[in-house]
């Protein structure tokens, strides 16, 4: 049966990841959603942010954009004056979307989605899922109640690399998986510029180290059961932004034969801003029968420019080229992939070609998500009471 182009899309926020505010690149949902525009799989597009002011410089963005891709620009944005910080539920009412993608500051995503999803809304949530698990759980029962797609968008089960080691681990080629070992950065200038106004209300650990909790629990099927957690504040702080540099979480999983399986997640984001990548990041997982070691940093593409120096690119994530007839700009990547994944599971169980039970267990679904929420409340929890190991219960 053929899809039907007819599913309208609300992206709730416009910063950083949604169009590339606060930086020289074009950010990735926005571009995914234009590419689903070229393949013709949604109808209308809008976009929510707290001002008119940001929604004018997202709608200049986009227009840029779409023109370069060879695209409709058509999009409606809100609010439509002044500032509004509850603005997505004016857009709600005047847009009538079929799905949205909220792409706001972690804190906010309860807030934000669970209204969304009560009115029968299909939503993807950008990672984290949600800060604790009591929020990720009202979350998971507002899209249980409503029966409507509810989703992560934890686009790294989707990298090719990490795909690999899921294939090594599910197929018992590692062997008993014993420990693992991540380690994952960012620039300074996310926390210190980009993020500034609500650093404060995030951790390094939940903003960027949670994408490899998800993977494991994704790779492995395993259950986590205590987390331990250190952490340093130095840097930041003395720029009167009183968050973690550096946190180092320790993750004990109960592996499926009742073994033991730990995880270390070492990450920061006072990386220099000249480093070569916006992310610096590692994973090395060991069995009993093998190693998988991946450097997701180092993709074997670099670019040297007068005007930027040296650019360590991974050309997996969201890549974009001009295409050889007509010039247009094309973006691929496991980023963009992920939007689209989405868009295409909700026009897939709108036309009642997927079950949502499927969806929950293929899929990054709130559901399954929840376990990556009720780490980070853990790792919180054990950074206030001196490091001590805090147990998950799901």
């Amino acid at each position: 049966m053929p899809m039907n182009a007819e599913i309208n899309i609300l992206t709730i926020g416009g910063g950083m990841y949604v169009s590339g505010r606060g930086t020289d690149s074009d950010g990735t949902i926005i571009p995914a959603l234009l590419e689903t525009r070229r393949q013709g799989l949604i109808n209308r597009l809008g976009l929510v942010t707290t001002s008119a002011d940001s929604a004018k410089e997202s709608r200049e963005r986009i227009n840029n954009l779409a023109k370069r891709m060879g695209v409709d620009s058509q999009c409606e944005y809100f609010p439509k004056s002044g500032k509004n910080e509850r603005a997505f539920l004016e857009a709600l009412e005047q847009f009538n979307p079929d799905a949205v993608i909220v792409a706001v500051p972690d804190h906010l995503h309860a807030s934000v989605s669970i209204p969304l999803i009560e009115k029968g809304i299909h939503c993807l949530v950008v990672k984290p899922m949600a800060t604790t698990l009591a929020e990720a759980n009202a979350m998971t029962e507002a899209a249980k109640k409503a029966g409507v797609v509810a989703q992560v968008e934890f686009h790294k089960r989707l990298d090719e690399s990490n795909l690999l080691l899921r294939d090594a681990v599910q197929s018992g080629k590692l062997g008993n998986l014993l420990y693992a070992v991540i380690e994952y950065s960012q620039k300074k200038q996310i926390p210190r510029d980009i993020f500034r106004s609500w650093a404060e209300k995030t951790s390094i650990f939940q903003y960027l180290g949670v994408h490899y909790v998800d993977l494991l629990q994704f790779v492995t099927d395993f259950r986590p059961l205590r987390v331990s957690a250190w952490g340093q504040k130095d840097y930041l702080k003395n720029l009167g932004v009183d968050t973690w540099d550096a946190m180092q979480v320790v993750v004990e999983w109960e592996r499926k034969d009742g073994g033991q399986f730990v995880s270390t997640h070492i990450t920061n984001w006072i990386d220099p801003d000249e480093t070569s990548a916006m992310s610096d990041q590692k994973i090395n997982v060991v069995g009993t029968k093998g190693r998988f070691q991946a450097d997701q940093k180092n993709r074997g593409v670099q670019i040297i420019e007068d005007w930027q120096g040296i650019q360590d690119v991974n050309p997996y994530f969201s890549s974009s080229w001009r295409e050889t007839i007509n010039q247009n700009l094309m973006f691929n990547g496991y980023g963009i992939k992920s939007v689209l994944q989405f868009v295409k599971d909700v026009q897939m169980f709108k036309d009642g070609e997927i079950e949502l039970e499927t969806l929950e267990n293929v899929r990054p679904s709130f559901k399954v998500c929840r376990i990556s929420s009720a780490v980070i409340e853990a790792a919180h929890q054990s950074l206030n009471q001196q490091n001590f190991p805090v147990n998950i219960k799901i």
